[in-house]
């Protein structure tokens, strides 16, 4: 089963993802390193479990960390931003531009 975060990132694919739902601590330790180096030097593994950000659960550091696209779809309560009657906004326009896959994938859901 695909899951879709509201920014159009594909969950499933997701490393982070997989490596939750396999219950695979290494993999989530690699994980961990790899995010301490591209994104920030403090995070932890505990930071990487995640379910899905628009699922119930546990949420990576990047969902809980205040994702302003997260935020907004939770607030208008639209799975993902192919759904909003405000698309594409500002917000998710500047992050397709450095995720076209993202992109790709909101403009499937959108039928486009």
């Amino acid at each position: 089963m695909k899951i879709i975060a509201a920014c159009g990132l594909i969950c499933s694919e997701c490393d982070a993802y997989k490596a939750t739902q396999a219950g695979d601590v290494k993999a989530i330790d690699e994980i961990a390193s790899e995010w301490r180096e591209q994104f920030n030097p403090q995070i932890q593994s505990a930071d990487v479990w995640c379910d899905g950000c628009m699922k119930d659960g546990r949420k990576c550091v990047h969902a809980k960390s205040g994702c302003a696209i997260r935020a907004c779809a939770v607030t208008k309560k639209v799975a993902n931003c192919a759904e909003c009657d405000v698309y594409p906004c500002e917000e998710i326009a500047a992050f397709m531009i450095s995720v076209p896959q993202a992109h790709k994938t909101l403009k499937e859901l959108r039928g486009e």
